[in-house]
This record gives structure tokens, C-alpha cells and sequence, in this order.
């Protein structure tokens, strides 16, 4: 019985690493995007600008985002379009004046990487703000050249 009960545990523990794996195929390589407006993203709030984000080292489900004197990591979930898109963009929510990072889309990748809520987003939903989706156009970075 208590083979039985290991060889079930691994299978789980198998099950979710390959689940785990899968879900790390988000966001490769650097896009760069520029906003006019300041918004929020993880725990921090960023004036408008021209911003990159890239993958974290370590672990592909942080997102690293740098801009001009910022640099915020931030933890996403991996998120499935419903076609590829056609060009890479990162989505926003808008509350009221508000701006909230929420979605990074990557040209010719059917997956994407979705910010978790952050205590920003948290106010703004209790606040009764109204929701809306607000897209920005973003360019895939070759960093290779700069080696």
C-alpha cells in the first residue's frame, strides 16, 4: 500500500512540474514600449516614458520592466490568446484616470504573461472605478547586438 501511495505522489509531483514547465513559456526576449501616461505595475507606480520588459533570470514568470532611473520586478501567470497575436503589445486596465499593467502579448506567441493583482489594482477595484482595456503598441528588442 504504501508503494502504491509513493508511485501516486510521484505521478502528481510529475504531472505538475510538466504543468509548471509548460507554464513558463511566456515572455522571451525583451519588448520595449513607451506610454504617456504613469501607471502601476507589481507594487509600484511609474511615470509615462519608454519602459522594456524581459523575462527575470531565474524564473521566466517574473517580468522585469526598467525605464529610465526604474527597475520593478513584478510576478505574472501564463495566459493563452484566443488566436497569435499578430504584433507584440502590453495591455493596461484603466480605474477612473488610473492605469494598472495587466497583459504582455509577444508577436507570434499564441501565450502571454498576466500580472498578478497588485495592492494598487486592489484599491482601485474597491474605489468602484469602471474597467476598460487600453492596448500599446511594444517592438521584440534584440539584445545580441549589444554583445
Amino acid at each position: 500500500m504504501r508503494s502504491f501511495v509513493r508511485s501516486i505522489g510521484i505521478a502528481v509531483g510529475l504531472l505538475l512540474l510538466i504543468g509548471v514547465h509548460q507554464a513558463s513559456a511566456q515572455v522571451t526576449g525583451s519588448i520595449e514600449f513607451t506610454t504617456s501616461f504613469p501607471f502601476a505595475v507589481g507594487y509600484a507606480n511609474v511615470p509615462a516614458g519608454t519602459y522594456t520588459i524581459r523575462p527575470d533570470d531565474d524564473n521566466p514568470e517574473i517580468l522585469l520592466l526598467t525605464g529610465p532611473q526604474v527597475a520593478v520586478l513584478f510576478l505574472t501567470g501564463s495566459i493563452n490568446a484566443p488566436s497569435t497575436p499578430a504584433k507584440s503589445e502590453v495591455v493596461f486596465k484603466r480605474y477612473g484616470d488610473g492605469y494598472v499593467l495587466k497583459d504582455v502579448w509577444q508577436q507570434g506567441s499564441d501565450s502571454g504573461a498576466e500580472a498578478v493583482v497588485a495592492e494598487s489594482e486592489r484599491h482601485a477595484v474597491k474605489a468602484g472605478d469602471a474597467k476598460s482595456d487600453y492596448r500599446v503598441a511594444a517592438l521584440r528588442v534584440d539584445r545580441s547586438k549589444d554583445h
